[in-house]
């Protein structure tokens, strides 16, 4: 469904997403990459890869077990996802912190305690934008876009 604005977003079920998954990744619409955010850790691991929640900006991958095996090879000791979940954000990374729904990502990372965990969000919001910015540029002057009607001189 779409709005005045774009895409209908169900910024509830955004949130429940945010608040219930242990693992959820975030695809937005200007560039391939993901922002995965595993919030599970293991306390036994405390200087480990393990020992810490997680969030990173990741290549995306055809399928979920794929991503699994992926998160398998990064986070070895935490075994299986209990509830992971992927949502897909048509608007802008501007949209997405306007709208309070990267405020709640950010809030589920640094609400888990661990030190550089606001750090970690802002530098990640950081490289969202970096990120939209080039594919915008990209899109309009790069080599990977090709225009239907070529200016005439």
């Amino acid at each position: 469904m779409y709005t005045e604005n774009g895409p209908l977003v169900d910024l509830r079920e955004i949130e429940h997403i945010i608040k219930d998954a242990d693992v959820f990744t975030v695809a937005l619409r200007l560039f391939p990459e993901r922002v995965l955010v595993d919030t599970r850790h293991d306390a036994s691991d405390p200087e480990g890869v393990c020992g810490l929640p997680m969030m990173a900006i990741v290549d995306p991958v055809d399928n979920v077990q794929e991503r699994f095996f992926w998160l398998g090879q990064h986070r070895p000791s935490l075994g299986m996802p209990q509830n992971f979940m992927f949502f897909f954000w048509p608007h802008s990374v501007r949209h997405l912190e306007e709208s309070g729904i990267w405020s709640r990502i950010r809030d589920r990372v640094i609400g888990s305690g661990f030190e550089g965990a606001r750090e970690t969000c802002d530098a990640a919001l950081d490289d969202l934008y970096r990120r939209e910015y080039a594919a915008t540029r990209d899109a309009i002057a790069g080599p990977s876009y090709r225009t239907l009607w070529e200016a005439r001189g």
